[in-house]
């Protein structure tokens, strides 16, 4: 499968210039919202006094709203132009990021996170779920569904060591101020892509369609058990090395799946996977070493990137063709869910058990661990049956 990302040229092009488009605007996307995380809790528990758990509350607001919008995603883009509504959904997005350093409460704080978030939920839907599979030839769509979804994590580590290295600089304002550049060019970007023209459709104004798949269910809680230990780290650590090592293990990861565990199974990458990030969060628990927590950020990356990739596949190859869009909206919104209910718990945590928080995370990974095995994957086997994807994508 991860031939068609390293040899793009081999088939029906997948790096066409649209999709090249839509990649940078999801990058740059990405990196303007994760920016925003490590910044903006430690600027309201310093200008207002606040505690960490009304912080992080007020930030994780944003993963329930992106369920708001859901429902109507179907009849949005079957109904108007699916690049006019991501351009407003962005133009909104970007604008209410202005409203940061001017609001005067926390409630405001929320009001505007729940703004974004479901804002970013109808964006995701119409990129990743819709204008990506318009632009791409049929056979390459799980091809650049894969793509697209890399290069969205490059930009979240990328916007997370950027915001940190912003804000004890300069200053929230600064903060702001570059995510809101970040948005407008991942804007700029989505106005010069190209997309076919295809007629409005009569569709009903409430649907499932293009919001959750239930069938993708158990992945999907594999994949959130992982996203909140990353939600978990996120809120923890407060280093921008340690986010570019975990770049690092993603980049490494990207080189496992073509090299090394391209005819793996689906089981080993996970087990793989698990063994890094656990790995990973010992080293953390029984070192305060700099160099020991940059040489954890790249297993954690690693074991982030190998495993995430296997729950994505699935979740993407057992819906039928044309669920495809809805299978992928699954995945950006559980990720989302459960990287920011693993903040909000780190932030409620921390203040009175800092210690434990790695042995938590190491919990998280056993239990998903031992989910996967002896219930997620035999049960995505007997849904092959149903789905019956294509060869490259078992596992």
């Amino acid at each position: 499968m991860y031939d068609d990302f390293f040899f793009p040229y081999e088939k029906a092009k997948l790096w066409t210039g649209n999709m090249v488009l839509l990649s940078l605007s999801n990058f740059l996307l990405y990196a303007s919202l994760y920016m925003m995380l490590p910044a903006l809790p430690l600027w309201m528990v310093r200008h207002w006094y606040c505690s960490y758990a009304e912080a992080g509350a007020a930030v994780a607001v944003f993963g329930l709203a992106m369920f708001l919008p859901g429902a109507f995603n179907s009849y949005l883009i079957d109904t108007f132009k699916r690049k006019s509504v991501c351009l407003v959904a962005m133009l909104l997005f970007v604008a209410s990021s202005l409203l940061y350093p001017y609001v005067a409460t926390v409630g405001f704080i929320a009001l505007v996170r729940a703004v974004q978030g479901g804002l970013f939920s109808v964006i995701t839907m119409t990129t990743g779920s819709t204008l990506v599979i318009d632009v791409t030839a049929s056979r390459r769509r799980t091809d650049a569904n894969i793509a697209f979804s890399w290069v969205g994590r490059f930009g979240m580590v990328a916007g997370l060591a950027l915001g940190i290295y912003i804000y004890p600089y300069w200053n929230f304002h600064h903060v702001v101020y570059t995510c809101v550049a970040l948005g407008t060019l991942a804007l700029l970007l989505i106005l010069a892509v190209d997309v076919p023209f295809r007629a409005p459709l009569r569709t009903s104004w409430f649907s499932l369609d293009r919001f959750l798949l239930p069938r993708t269910l158990w992945p999907a809680l594999n994949m959130m058990m992982l996203s909140a230990v990353f939600g978990i780290l996120i809120a923890h650590i407060y280093n921008e090395l340690f986010y570019i090592c975990i770049l690092i293990g993603f980049i490494i990861s990207l080189l496992l799946l073509r090299y090394v565990l391209s005819y793996a199974s689906g089981r080993s990458e996970v087990e793989l996977g698990q063994a890094a990030m656990i790995g990973g969060l010992l080293l953390l628990a029984f070192s305060n070493s700099l160099m020991n927590s940059y040489i954890a950020g790249v297993l954690l990356g690693t074991g982030i990137g190998t495993t995430v990739s296997r729950f994505f596949i699935k979740m993407i190859s057992l819906p039928m063709h044309c669920e495809r869009g809805t299978g992928n909206n699954t995945y950006q919104l559980m990720w989302e869910v459960g990287m920011l209910s693993g903040f909000l718990f780190e932030n409620m945590w921390t203040e009175s058990h800092p210690d434990t928080i790695y042995w938590i995370c190491i919990g998280i990974c056993v239990v998903l661990l031992l989910m996967y095995e002896f219930f997620t994957h035999p049960w995505y086997y007997s849904c092959l049956l149903y789905t019956s994807p294509s060869p490259r994508d078992r596992g």
